[in-house]
């Protein structure tokens, strides 16, 4: 139900006076207010707009915008478009590029989170970006040592303190949902260090996904055995796929990491005759075998069934 009264100057619930003077000073000053972050401190729900906001229309505000932060109409386009939809608002937010939260001073003071969307530069007014109910969001888990993610959905990370955070799935990227991590306020060291942690989780999921694999200045041995044990994936082959192509790994017991599609991608495209092997040489690839043919060529394929750990090199011909 849309209330129809709005917070004033001095904090005081006011009806909104009918007439098209009063109506106009009023919905500018409201606008300003949820611009600003200011008026309700009300809790909102999930995937929903704060009713009050309801009461202004698209054009109030980006008249509003136009002349208070110099923002174009054009910048409002998809914020206008999904204005009901408040899905495609997160989707635009946590699935685009160049995401900020008002870093630029003609911004800052009324609160917006912009990024690029097909190109061009859009903006969201910080009253207008949903909050996310991580209870209803699925966990991450691998199965058999093969993590999967949908691309462009929102999972569920919990922390160790038993709280579920909304993380975003986008192209390989793994990791907190930006409509949520711009906005989050920290309460306290513990929470401080609860999402320092998690973010270090998300980033090495992250190189994981898109293939970048692992490098000992970043992350300790440690850190990647936990967060693969926290997804599912144990020492051995395993597996990841999150919208940016399979990619295909081995976890030691030490906690490196043996990037196997990389591996095999060197070996299948590499002429073995002209680097000085002969027709019919033999490869022992991750305990399977792999003979020379007439152009040079082995042929490993991610979809082989792997049983050993290590890559044999046959006798090179003098």
């Amino acid at each position: 139900m849309i209330n129809t009264a709005f917070t004033g100057a001095a904090g005081l619930r006011q009806p909104l006076l009918r007439s098209n003077k009063t109506n106009k000073l009023a919905r500018q000053r409201a606008a300003l207010q949820f611009l600003s972050g200011a008026g309700s401190v009300r809790s909102r729900d999930s995937f929903t707009i704060s009713s009050e906001a309801r009461k202004f229309s698209r054009e109030s505000i980006v008249a509003l915008v136009d002349k208070s932060a110099n923002v174009s109409r054009e910048e409002l386009s998809y914020y206008f478009a999904n204005y009901n939809n408040s899905r495609a608002i997160l989707d635009g937010i946590n699935f685009s590029e160049g995401i900020s939260r008002g870093y630029n001073p003609a911004f800052k003071d009324y609160g917006v989170m912009r990024f690029r969307y097909n190109g061009s530069r859009q903006i969201i007014p910080l009253y207008a970006v949903p909050k996310m109910s991580a209870g209803a969001l699925p966990g991450i888990h691998a199965v058999n040592n093969t993590l999967v993610l949908d691309d462009k959905s929102y999972y569920a990370w919990t922390a160790p303190s038993g709280h579920r955070y909304p993380w975003a799935v986008h192209n390989g990227y793994i990791g907190w949902a930006a409509s949520e991590s711009m906005l989050a306020e920290d309460t306290n060291r513990e929470e401080i260090s609860e999402r320092w942690k998690m973010s270090k989780a998300g980033d090495i999921l992250t190189h994981l996904a898109q293939g970048r694999g692992m490098w000992d200045e970043l992350y300790s041995r440690e850190e990647i055995l936990s967060t693969c044990e926290k997804v599912g994936i144990k020492p051995g082959f395993f597996s990841i796929d999150a919208g940016a192509g399979k990619h295909t790994y081995i976890l030691q017991e030490s906690g490196d990491v043996i990037n196997v599609s990389k591996e095999i991608k060197y070996l299948s495209s590499t002429n073995w005759i002209n680097a000085g092997y002969k027709e019919g040489d033999t490869f022992s690839v991750y305990g399977n075998e792999y003979v020379i043919d007439s152009s040079g060529h082995i042929h490993v394929s991610e979809d082989d069934t792997f049983t050993g750990m290590k890559v044999k090199f046959p006798r090179r011909s003098i």
